[in-house]
């Protein structure tokens, strides 16, 4: 923690700047919420005036505008990263008072706002990895992710053909001894980490290997390709031979060898 005039200023500067975070969320929940709203206005005024038809009709519009609100954030929160300019994570080591660790965090607020608000709905469907790559994800093909714990998506890596497994924890950041701490994940191709896993900043995931449901990747491990790493913390426990194999044959794999 900060010492000195620092140290005094930290709660109410933390104060002021989750404040001016909270004034942000309002106007971009706002943006997202306009056509909800219109779709309801359309619908009250062309329902019947009373009634269990006008009862149905609005809840079934009141549940469209909240769908409609949630598709909404997919674009209006990428595109906020560039209009604030919280254009993602910066990778290094910054002091919780410092521009760097600003950039984490309103960057990151964006991402909060669809996972509190809508993630649960878009798991295992195409948006959501459509959402991280319009964050500054690079994602590859046929990416399956079940979890809405992903944070410091610039600094991540995807390849082809990988399931991320149901509530699994993907964070590029850390926070040590008065400093936030960041560093990128590369996940290979055909990689499966299983249910609830965590991988930490620095963690590099070769081609074909396998991650344990509830294994804990430990800051900066390195997983080669086709091996099973299991336990907390997450060691190697076996090789998928199929996996490395496979793995050997690939061209140009980034995370081979």
């Amino acid at each position: 923690m900060p010492d000195g005039w620092k140290a005094r200023l930290f709660t109410p500067l933390q104060l002021v700047l989750t404040l001016a975070l909270f004034a942000e969320v309002i106007v971009l929940c706002g943006i997202a919420l306009a056509p909800a709203i219109a779709l309801f206005d359309w619908a009250s005024a062309r329902l019947p005036p009373g009634g269990l038809l006008r009862a149905a009709g609005l809840g079934a519009a009141a549940t469209a505008g909240y769908f409609t609100f949630g598709l909404a954030l997919l674009v209006v929160l990428p595109v906020a990263r560039w209009v604030t300019l919280a254009r993602g994570t910066p990778v290094g080591r910054f002091p919780y008072f410092s521009v760097g660790a600003w950039r984490w965090a309103s960057y990151n607020a964006l991402t909060l706002v669809l996972r509190f608000a809508f993630v649960n709905w878009i798991r295992v469907t195409p948006f959501l990895p459509l959402y991280h790559r319009l964050m500054g994800a690079r994602i590859g093909k046929r990416v399956q992710i079940n979890t809405g714990v992903v944070a410091d998506q610039n600094l991540i890596e995807i390849g082809d053909d990988t399931v991320i497994g149901g509530d699994v924890t993907l964070v590029c950041h850390s926070a040590e001894r008065g400093q936030l701490v960041t560093a990128p994940i590369r996940i290979g191709s055909r990689v499966t980490i299983g249910l609830m896993a965590v991988v930490f900043p620095g963690c590099t995931i070769g081609d074909g290997a396998i991650i344990a449901a509830g294994a804990v990747l430990s800051k900066g491990a390195r997983v080669g390709p086709g091996e099973i790493w299991a336990g907390v913390p997450a060691r190697r426990v076996g090789r998928h031979r199929r996996g490395a194999a496979r793995a050997r044959r690939s061209e140009g794999g980034a995370f081979v060898g």
